[in-house]
C-alpha cells in the first residue's frame, strides 16, 4: 500500500513499531476501564410473540425470526452484589425486549428497556403499587445457535445504560429454556456455571449434567416458563 512513498529504517522502525503497539493496547479493551459485576438479575417470559420476515412473498425462503417479549421479575429475583444506585435488594424488574435472529446464522440483535420498580404498599400482593425506580436501555446480541443441537439455552449479551443518568456498563447471561424428560416433568439447564441457583430439585447424571426441576413458582397459567439469568457490571 505506500509502497515508493514511505521508507523506515534501523532505529526509527523499531520506534515505530513501539509507537504502534501503544496505540493498539491504548485503543484495545485493556485501556478500558475494567468492569466489575454489580447485580444479578432473575427474569421470567410471560409473553412472546414470534413473526418471520421472508424474502418478498416467498413465505419457504424465510431471513429472520423476529420476536417480541415481555419480562418479569418478583421481590427476590434482583440481588444487589454491591452498592449501587441502580440495583437494590427487593426490587421488582419488568423487561420488554425484541429480537431480530437471522435464521441461517442464529444470530442477531436484540434491544428494550428494563424498569426497576419499587413496591410501595409491601402488605400486600399487586401489581398496582409497583413504582418505576430506574429505567435501563439494552442493546446486544442473542445467540440461538445451542438450541440447533437441541440444547435448551441461549446466551446473551450486551451492554446497558441508564435512560436519566450516567451509570451504564455491560451485562451477559443466558436464556434457559424449559423441557420435558417425559410425564410433564419440566427442567432447566443447571444454572450454577452462570453463578445463579436451583430454585427446583436437582437430577444428576443425565447426559446434559445437572438439571433443575422448574418449581412452582416458575409457571404461568400451567405453561413453564422460560427464564433470563442475567449479570450486570459497572
Amino acid at each position: 500500500m505506500f509502497r515508493g512513498r514511505y521508507r523506515i529504517r534501523g532505529r526509527n522502525l523499531g520506534i515505530c513499531v513501539v509507537l504502534a503497539a501503544i496505540a493498539v493496547v491504548m485503543s484495545g479493551p485493556l485501556a478500558a476501564r475494567a468492569e466489575s459485576p454489580i447485580a444479578q438479575v432473575t427474569l421470567y417470559e410471560v409473553d412472546e410473540a414470534l413473526r418471520f420476515k421472508t424474502h418478498g412473498h416467498d413465505t419457504a425462503a424465510v431471513q429472520a425470526r423476529l420476536a417480541q417479549a415481555s419480562l418479569l421479575g418478583i421481590s427476590g429475583d434482583v440481588v444487589a452484589l454491591t452498592n449501587n444506585a441502580v440495583f437494590q435488594n427487593g426490587a421488582f424488574v419488568k423487561a420488554d425486549a425484541s429480537s431480530a435472529v437471522n435464521v441461517a446464522t442464529l444470530r442477531g440483535p436484540v434491544s428494550g428497556t428494563i424498569n426497576l420498580l419499587s413496591d410501595i404498599d409491601p402488605t400486600r400482593n399487586s401489581l398496582d403499587t409497583l413504582v418505576i425506580t430506574s429505567v435501563l436501555e439494552i442493546k446486544g446480541e442473542l445467540d440461538l445457535t445451542p438450541t440447533a443441537s437441541k440444547i435448551p439455552m441461549a446466551p446473551i449479551q450486551g451492554r446497558w445504560r441508564v435512560s436519566r443518568g450516567h451509570a451504564r456498563g455491560t451485562y451477559s447471561g443466558v436464556f434457559l429454556i424449559p423441557f420435558d424428560i417425559g410425564g410433564g416433568n419440566y427442567f432447566y439447564l443447571d444454572p450454577a456455571p452462570y453463578g445463579f441457583q436451583c430454585k427446583g430439585a436437582v437430577l444428576s447424571g443425565t447426559p446434559l449434567g445437572n438439571l433443575c426441576q422448574v418449581h412452582s413458582t416458575e409457571f404461568v397459567l400451567g405453561i413453564p416458563m422460560t427464564k433470563a439469568l442475567l449479570t450486570f457490571s459497572e
